[in-house]
């Protein structure tokens, strides 16, 4: 059996990022705040956000910090 992940339609998760939700992201990486923080303040879910962290992460479009993905 294999496993998919986000089949649950039931999670709706929006993995659509608009380039001023982008930019507070990195503004707000940047500054070591939390994923949940991060989320509390882009009206999303902390999956989507830790998501958007993944994405960046790989591409190399964001720096590892110090204190990892919690943040502060």
């Amino acid at each position: 059996m294999s496993y998919y992940l986000f089949e649950d339609d039931t999670l709706k998760l929006n993995l659509i990022f608009e380039e001023n939700e982008l930019q507070d992201f990195k503004e707000m990486w940047e500054a070591g705040i939390s994923v949940e923080n991060m989320a509390k303040k882009m009206k999303r879910r902390p999956s989507e956000v830790v998501l958007l962290v993944m994405d960046h992460a790989e591409r190399s479009l964001i720096k590892k910090r110090e204190q990892g993905v919690f943040g502060l």
